[in-house]
């Protein structure tokens, strides 16, 4: 199996479209719940610069965005890239901007 590293996330979210990003069934249920448009997740992965990008595992990527709506949070969106180059949207989520900007000041 490949492991990719982030340039080559980048790279490839360039080559993509909407209609190949995979959504899991686990981002379809909680969408509403958890305050987030899946168009925009759509948007953000394909047209936006990401705040932040860090590889959690083999494969799997963790990329941070503004939040569409909600000016003091932040979108963390988690995909996974297979060997064929196939993403998938394993979940998304807020969270308060201020633990990405703790961090950035550490």
């Amino acid at each position: 199996m490949r492991d990719n590293n982030i340039n080559e996330l980048i790279e490839i979210l360039a080559s993509h479209d909407s209609n190949e990003i995979y959504v899991s069934p686990h981002i379809l249920e909680n969408c509403f719940e958890r305050n987030y448009s899946l168009n925009y997740v759509h948007l953000c992965l394909l047209e936006k610069i990401p705040l932040s990008i860090s590889k959690t595992s083999e494969n799997r990527f963790l990329l941070i965005y503004p939040h569409e709506t909600i000016k003091f949070q932040d979108l963390y969106i988690v995909i996974g890239i297979n060997d064929d180059e196939k993403i998938t949207i394993i979940t998304v989520y807020c969270f308060d901007k201020r633990r990405r900007e703790r961090e950035i000041k550490r």
